[in-house]
């Protein structure tokens, strides 16, 4: 944890990048990667389509954040940090929010925050203050794990990002007690459940929460780890023409996989939006933006929030007119905003290209993915074929395109690999093959895949699912030099497949 620039002038950018989090940005004395198989370096040797997950900063990243953190140490100190701090936040907003196509006549409040599951934590707590909250969120297991402790105003990792250790599952001092409720988007078989019984089984709890006279706070996400968007947009646009007033909705947009058509769609329909740099947009991991809009802020910003949310978020990383920040530190969290910087530059470079070309690239990633996934004996896609947020956006968009593609992984038909192999799976993709027998072209390879994600059971065996995905880092890549790009970007990614189809062959798992 840095405050004064004094501490952040003995850290290299590489070690400024690491603060200011929790623990999941501890890195592996041994590995030296975290606990999501991330560096804090750029890695161009490691071949990575694991984005649903976390990236390695890129080397684009990385020097952003090394400029700013040059910039930084070249500042006067003598206790002009939190100025400078809320200064440099400010400049990112802006320029995030005009790539997001928000203008100042929006009037769209951000709050920044050092992870989604923070963002979540300050959320709960901003809507549970002036009457009892029932909060509605979609299954953990798509969503994060560390989600519902947050939303229950529990500490959901040893360490705080601003205030050292805690304890897991203790609720922080102060905080509004939240009646939390999980929505299951997959059956037992790890099928997904059709989005009308989901809408309907929303439409009873807030139905009982109103008749208990219960505010309530709905989750929607957009999209779920496994690729997926609940409740149905058609009943988010519904529920929000019904109930103005008494049920607030969140999007859960963590993945930052959508447009900025729709990102501006969900905010005109009165929907609060959390946002990562780190999924999609491949930033280092831990960086997020709560967006609220219009209609919520006046009543928001005036809330009390527990003094013991200061461990979690400083007074800068606020819009400067909400007194909601009194109980607030006015310090300064370096490591958050090196990271927000390198984000930055990833949404920067995306958006420069045309979504025509955006769109193009993905159709064919997509087709290539499908066929690979659905040709081999040794994998079972669980991907969406199409995304549709009808009515609350219209027409076409390169969201509509899925870029995650989950599957399960098989001995043979019929015969899944238990959770503990799908796992152990995913690790060895990340290391070069010690095997003789393996093919020339696997033998170095290293790669990566998005975490195993649980997924019910498949022939009476509790099965999990690993995750090929696009990010803008790969649409980047295999848009520029056209067609020859996309092609080697395809390739690699089928290389990939073809080292886990080898592992699950070749090996005693």
């Amino acid at each position: 944890m840095t405050r004064t620039l004094d501490q952040l002038a003995r850290l290299s950018t590489e070690q400024a990048l690491l603060s200011g989090g929790d623990a999941r940005l501890s890195m592996d004395a041994v590995s030296g990667v975290n606990k999501y198989g991330c560096s804090s370096r750029p890695d161009p040797s490691m071949i990575a389509f694991g984005s649903s997950t976390g990236s390695t900063i890129s080397a684009r990243g990385f020097n952003a954040s090394h400029e700013l953190h040059q910039h930084l140490l070249q500042q006067v100190a003598g206790g002009r940090e939190s100025a400078l701090y809320r200064q440099e936040l400010e400049r990112l907003r802006l320029e995030f929010n005009q790539l997001c196509g928000i203008g100042k006549s929006d009037n769209i409040d951000t709050i920044f925050a050092a992870s989604g599951t923070d963002l979540h934590l300050i959320c709960g707590q901003l809507l549970s203050n002036s009457s009892p909250l029932r909060i509605i969120m979609m299954d953990a297991c798509e969503t994060g794990s560390g989600v519902a402790p947050a939303m229950r105003g529990q500490h959901f990792s040893d360490h705080a990002a601003l205030g050292g250790k805690v304890t897991p599952l203790e609720t922080l001092a102060g905080a509004h007690p939240v009646e939390v409720h999980s929505i299951g988007l997959r059956g037992r078989d790890g099928g997904k459940r059709l989005l009308s019984d989901i809408d309907a089984e929303v439409e009873l709890l807030i139905a009982q929460a109103l008749a208990s006279k219960q505010r309530v706070l709905l989750i929607m996400i957009d999209l779920s780890k496994t690729g997926l968007i609940a409740p149905s947009p058609g009943y988010i646009a519904n529920l929000r023409a019904r109930h103005p007033e008494q049920v607030d909705i969140l999007i859960d947009a963590c993945q930052f996989r959508i447009s900025a058509v729709t990102l501006q769609a969900y905010l005109k329909l009165g929907c609060m939006l959390t946002l990562t740099g780190s999924k999609f947009l491949t930033g280092p991991v831990f960086s997020g933006a709560l967006l609220i809009p219009p209609n919520l802020a006046p009543r928001l910003s005036n809330q009390k929030l527990p003094a013991s949310l200061a461990d979690y978020s400083a007074q800068a990383e606020w819009p400067e007119h909400w007194q909601a920040t009194e109980h607030l530190n006015n310090v300064c969290n370096w490591g958050l905003l090196l990271r927000l910087e390198a984000a930055l530059a990833e949404l920067r470079a995306f958006r420069a290209l045309p979504e025509a070309q955006i769109s193009e690239f993905l159709q064919r990633f997509a087709s290539a993915m499908q066929q690979a996934l659905q040709s081999s004996a040794h994998f079972l896609l669980m991907a969406e074929t199409h995304l549709d947020r009808a009515p609350v956006v219209e027409g076409s968009s390169w969201d509509q395109i899925p870029t995650i593609f989950p599957f399960l992984l098989l001995h043979a038909p019929g015969q899944p690999l238990t959770r503990a192999q799908t796992q152990q799976v995913y690790q060895q993709l990340q290391f070069p093959l010690t095997d003789p027998a393996a093919p020339a072209n696997l033998a170095q390879l290293r790669c990566q895949l998005g975490q195993p994600v649980l997924c019910g059971q498949q022939f009476g065996i509790d099965v999990s699912a690993l995750r090929m995905c696009a990010s803008s880092r790969i649409i980047i890549d295999g848009c520029e030099h056209g067609a020859k790009s996309t092609q080697y970007v395809i390739q690699r990614a089928l290389s990939v497949l073809e080292k886990t189809a080898f592992l699950i062959s070749s090996y005693r798992l």
